[in-house]
């Protein structure tokens, strides 16, 4: 499993961190990664996780359970075409909302500037996170 991609935001605002230390983890099956990914959040004191890959039915709906970490979750994810993602607006004192995305791109799936385009329309401030299996030739 690669290394986990990680992001410094600066915020300002009382009681809130001045950064905000961002992950993104390809779990390629989150509930055999459980483990790695609570190692990876304590290891590297991360405030948000976005997960990708995480091939999770909706019979599991509590399969990740990390202390301090609250699960936000979709099985399915309407409009986008070929994409795949999940949002999460923070709102916090002092500075403007900032919208986190959690993004998925199944492999030999051509990426389309119309999805990119949708997620970035999301709002001002927007940090796309994932896997676009960039690799792939199609």
């Amino acid at each position: 499993m690669s290394a986990p991609r990680r992001l410094q935001v600066k915020s300002v605002g009382r009681r809130k961190p001045k950064i905000i230390l961002l992950i993104s983890f390809d779990a390629n099956g989150l509930i055999n990664n459980v483990d790695e990914l609570a190692k990876c959040a304590l290891e590297h004191r991360a405030d948000k996780i976005m997960v990708q890959e995480t091939l999770l039915k909706p019979k599991n709906p509590k399969t990740c359970k990390i202390k301090t970490f609250t699960q936000l979750r979709m099985d399915s994810i309407p409009p986008l075409t070929n994409t795949g993602a999940i949002a999460c607006r923070l709102s916090m004192t002092g500075h403007g909302i900032l919208t986190l995305v959690s993004v998925y791109l199944p492999p030999k799936i051509k990426l389309l500037r119309s999805d990119i385009e949708v997620l970035f329309a999301l709002g001002d401030a927007v940090i796309l996170f994932g896997d676009l299996n960039s690799r792939s030739t199609h």
